[in-house]
């Protein structure tokens, strides 16, 4: 870019008198300098213009399919990864019962959607819901795994037919479970347990793991009832 120092010549306002300031060398280069460097800038700067107006766009259609859909209330989060993130970090610290427990204060005590390992979900949270799932008899559920768990399975036909396998049994172990009849006989058991679990893991500590305990209780019940 060739610049002479006449083109830079400014004409400049001083009371009633025309004073004509010319900028020095130095300027000319520094300002050629910087007009150079916007130049160059200025592709990358259309390139980030262009992928900001992207993902604003994606992240609108984004949300406004969630919005026409019929489902309970809820967030889905990113585009594509969801709250997969957030999840990961709460279960890597042991405390995936706050993620659960914030999203039921904001949404619902009973369900709330979630998108999760790249697929949209339902969670079941109250006594109430969860019954849903084990007397709908395959009506209106049916059991499934994520895509992207699939893709890093070498027999994911296998694993879907024992899968359900494993549910069928499932149902019908927990409709037995909660049965009025079976209840009447396992909850004097529980409550004993329960008794127990207290007297010896809890009064020793000042301080007490919940999340570690209540997993130990839940093994104790199972070794005891199954």
């Amino acid at each position: 870019m060739a610049i002479t120092k006449r083109h830079y010549c400014i004409k400049k306002l001083n009371g009633n008198k025309n004073v004509n300031a010319c900028p020095s060398p130095f300027h000319v280069l520094l300002i050629a300098v910087i007009v150079e460097v916007r130049m160059d800038c200025f592709p990358n700067l259309l390139h980030l213009v262009i992928l900001c107006l992207s993902v604003s766009l994606i992240f609108l259609i984004y949300k406004q399919k969630s919005n026409h859909a019929k489902l309970p209330p809820g967030t889905k989060g990113w585009p594509v990864i969801g709250e997969t993130l957030e999840f990961a970090t709460a279960r890597r610290r042991g405390t995936q019962e706050i993620f659960f427990n914030d999203r039921m204060r904001k949404y619902s005590q009973d369900l709330f959607k979630a998108s999760l390992f790249g697929e949209n979900m339902v969670v079941f949270c109250g006594a109430s819901a969860n019954k849903s799932p084990f007397y709908n008899d395959k009506k209106n559920l049916s059991t499934w795994w994520p895509r992207s768990m699939l893709k890093i399975i070498s027999s994911p036909e296998l694993l879907e037919h024992v899968a359900q396998e494993d549910f069928a049994q499932m149902r019908r172990s927990v409709v037995e479970f909660l049965k009025p009849e079976a209840l009447q006989h396992f909850i004097p058991i529980m409550d004993s347990i329960a008794k127990e679990h207290l007297e010896t893991e809890w009064p020793p500590y000042r301080k007490v793991k919940v999340y570690p305990l209540s997993m130990k209780y839940t093994f104790a019940l199972a070794c005891r009832f199954f």
